[in-house]
């Protein structure tokens, strides 16, 4: 068996794979991923004659690390049908993208481990702990704070507060209107959306979340504490719902590991105050 990169129309082939694998997936996820996702990304295969028996898929996203804005990719769907695991497929896999990236001049790759101990032996180390905490919604006597469902029009301006907000990281996702096109159809896929806070028709917040099965925050951006409560009430329409929030609160995940690939960006990544946020 071979490690083959395969053609944009073929990567649908990949669906039955990720859904034997990753169960928990919903069909509106992969409707999404396979329509969206999968029409910008890279897989890397290994097939037994036309059988896809392990997978990789490299998601582009770009970063701004210091003043520049570098592509990188994250590694997701790292999965080998359950008849070919122990044959050291993955680790082909793997070594293969990995060598690829690096010949590129990426400066890291990053993913989401299943567990430490997988990619620690490939130099993976984790760079970034995900807050999460649970919190409850809070009316607003503001009559100027209106809450609004963002649309694929509002992505422009999704994107420039983002930024501003993040301007003081040493490494982020670059945000543009085309990073939140992807993550409002992301959200939608989930029963969920992006919520916008605007005072006086300035942008104060910017919420993603989910309903699929309650509601829940991810990775909030705003510039007041309360604005948070104030967007929890407005989606649950009460004050004594607990909804969880990833991306705040005082509980800390280690979420990110991260394999840097070129060494004059090992300091930048070591010193890094926080690394990528969780909507990917």
């Amino acid at each position: 068996m071979k490690v083959r990169k395969l053609r944009k129309e073929e990567h649908v082939r990949t669906r039955k794979l990720w859904e034997e694998v990753f169960a928990e997936d919903t069909r509106e996820f992969l409707d999404y991923y396979y329509t969206v996702k999968t029409a910008e990304n890279e897989i890397y295969v290994m097939e037994d004659g036309d059988r896809i028996v392990s997978m990789i898929h490299l998601n582009p996203y770009e970063m701004r690390i210091e003043n520049r804005i570098c592509k990188t990719h994250y590694i997701v769907a790292v999965a080998t049908d359950a008849a070919y695991r122990k044959q050291g497929c993955m680790r082909r896999l793997l070594h293969h993208v990995i060598q690829i990236m690096t010949d590129r001049g990426e400066p890291f790759t990053f993913l989401m481990p299943a567990a430490e101990a997988i990619y620690k032996p490939f130099g993976f180390e984790f760079v970034y702990e995900q807050k999460r905490g649970i919190v409850k919604g809070k009316r607003t006597e503001d009559s100027n704070l209106e809450f609004i469902y963002a649309t694929e029009a509002d992505c422009g301006e999704m994107a420039d507060f983002a930024n501003k907000q993040l301007e003081n990281y040493d490494i982020t996702t670059w945000r543009t209107a085309d990073y939140y096109r992807m993550i409002l159809k992301e959200q939608l896929s989930d029963r969920g959306g992006i919520l916008l806070a605007k005072k006086d028709g300035k942008l104060e917040g910017v919420f993603c979340f989910t309903a699929y099965e309650h509601t829940e925050i991810r990775e909030p951006l705003f510039q007041e504490e309360a604005t948070l409560q104030h967007a929890i009430c407005f989606l649950t329409g009460s004050e004594t719902e607990e909804v969880q929030c990833i991306g705040y609160g005082k509980e800390r995940k280690p979420m990110i590991m991260a394999k840097v690939l070129q060494p004059d960006f090992a300091e930048t990544l070591e010193k890094a105050k926080v690394f990528i946020n969780e909507v990917v």
